[in-house]
């Protein structure tokens, strides 16, 4: 085995640092600002759903396209580029919305504006956020060996664990005390910093990375298969999983079911406990009750970076294995947060943020290992020596076939492809089924595409998380006794509910972890 540099991996690794400052930004502030500009807690449950929506449709489209494009910047960069340019837009946006809304419209529609292009703003924010991450993923996999590939997956967790860190402490600190020059409003500081360091981070990556040129093959599949059958293509794949796949996406499903609940309230839960223990007058009581979030958040990520590099040892030294360690994950999480309800102090909601650092640090390195170790195994079955693993045959895409019927090939003696890599003189490998016309052409699902419907089984649950949490707020608001109960206190018991939603999700991923398929 070949040695791997460790500024190697560093530099292929280093855009996670700007895509995870910039998520902490959202998940970790967005929610409190919105509830600053009077947006109401249903209506933010709603505004969450950009998340799903960019995840769903960007991330499988962006895998799928970059696999199959060769731009003179390598496969992945271009998108990286240009999603970039859209997330610097929308941080702006978010920070500066009040003063663009006063420059557009009357002072007597400013507020509403301001809203509006908030809430605009996040959405493209997670559309082009997802787009880049996708490709920062699909970047990392494609740089390494498949034999340093579980090494570039848990590096990629430990920096996204320390920019955690980073973050939540730059969001504790007082930015417009300390750091005026960053902007009037906290907001405007974290974003104004969230730009540097994204910046910094991609220009690292994209000129530190050096990406191989597709092979003829890759061209030949690319031109069978158009921009407008990408959609048919990825429901074909995800129809098509193997089953180590299916399960680890079913865990995946019910997992999130139980953090985006934590990742969009856990900082308005704390801050709503620091309301009611110290009162709320003025906006000064405001931003304290949301620091006192980000100091929970920030313990939270300190024990998250701790895990992320302690328990990768673990598996190294064949002390535990990764499924182990990753329904155990679910079990602490959900044993954890069960309690949300019943608590009452800032203090023991912040030890119980803290724990669950350790859920967190497995979430963002364990599903990466596990695929890349899945799509080796499907690449051993098919007794080839292809990276991109996964095979599909079927019949060309975009034809009137629609009664098809695709399938993974498992059992082809040879490389499932249109020609044989053993066949010097280009004859035509035989067709792994009995059928008289001409072997169909192979739909090959690459690294961009597995990672594509991983995500779409993380973001699906948001939507009914969003849902169920809409209606949590909406009852808890239209039944308050007399109509006279504190807003805080109500406010704080219904992101309780939703909290505790969420751990008994994580308990159905406890459960189906035990099923998952042994890695190599």
């Amino acid at each position: 085995m070949t040695t791997l540099p460790l500024w190697r991996v560093l530099l292929s690794t280093f855009c996670m640092i700007g895509i995870q400052f910039t998520w902490t930004v959202e998940l970790g502030y967005g929610t409190p600002y919105l509830l600053s500009m009077n947006v109401s807690k249903e209506v933010t449950a709603l505004v969450w759903l950009a998340g799903p929506l960019s995840g769903l449709l960007v991330q499988p489209v962006i895998g799928a396209i970059s696999d199959r494009s060769h731009f003179r910047l390598g496969k992945r960069r271009p998108f990286i580029i240009g999603g970039s340019v859209l997330v610097l837009l929308s941080l702006v946006c978010i920070a500066y919305c009040k003063e663009i809304a006063g420059a557009l419209v009357s002072a007597q529609r400013t507020p509403s504006w301001s809203i509006g292009i908030a809430i605009v703003a996040f959405y493209v924010l997670d559309f082009s956020l997802n787009a880049v991450q996708a490709s920062c993923r699909s970047l990392i996999l494609d740089t390494f060996q498949a034999q340093h590939q579980d090494v570039a997956n848990a590096f990629a967790s430990n920096m996204q664990n320390l920019t955690n860190v980073f973050g939540y402490f730059i969001g504790y600190l007082d930015l417009v005390r300390y750091l005026a020059f960053l902007g009037k409003t906290q907001m405007q500081g974290l974003c104004s910093i969230g730009i540097v360091v994204f910046v910094i981070s991609m220009l690292v990556t994209c000129i530190s990375t050096h990406e191989t040129p597709g092979s003829p093959l890759d061209q030949q599949l690319q031109q069978r298969m158009p921009v407008r059958d990408i959609i048919r293509y990825i429901i074909r794949c995800i129809r098509n999983l193997p089953m180590s796949m299916q399960r680890l996406c079913q865990v995946q499903f019910f997992a999130w079911m139980g953090w985006f609940p934590f990742l969009f309230y856990s900082s308005t839960w704390v801050a709503g406990l620091y309301y009611q223990e110290h009162g709320r007058h003025d906006d000064s009581d405001w931003e304290q009750g949301t620091r006192a979030g980000s100091f929970a958040l920030l313990m939270y990520a300190i024990t998250s970076a701790i895990a992320g590099t302690v328990l990768p040892s673990l598996t190294y030294r064949g002390l535990v294995s990764l499924e182990t360690i990753f329904g155990l994950s679910h079990v602490v999480f959900g044993a954890s947060l069960i309690g949300a309800y019943w608590v009452r102090s800032v203090t023991a909601a912040t030890v119980i943020i803290s724990l669950l650092g350790v859920s967190w640090a497995t979430a963002m390195w364990i599903p990466f290992a596990l695929t890349s170790d899945y799509l080796k195994m499907q690449a051993k079955k098919d007794d080839g020596d292809r990276p991109d693993g996964l095979v599909i045959q079927d019949k060309t895409i975009g034809d009137n076939d629609t009664g098809a019927t695709p399938r993974l090939g498992y059992g082809t003696s040879k490389p499932a492809s249109p020609l044989s890599p053993n066949d010097s003189q280009g004859s035509r490998s035989g067709p792994s089924l009995p059928i008289p016309q001409s072997p169909p052409p192979v739909v090959t699902m690459d690294v961009g595409i597995a990672l594509g419907i991983l995500n779409t089984f993380i973001v699906l649950p948001q939507f009914v998380v969003a849902g169920i949490a809409a209606l949590i707020f909406w009852i808890r608001h239209k039944t308050v006794v007399g109509g006279e109960a504190s807003s805080d206190i109500d406010d704080v018991q219904g992101v309780a509910i939703v909290l505790c939603f969420g751990a008994c999700c994580a308990f159905v991923a406890a459960g189906l972890s035990r099923r998952l398929v042994p890695r190599l």
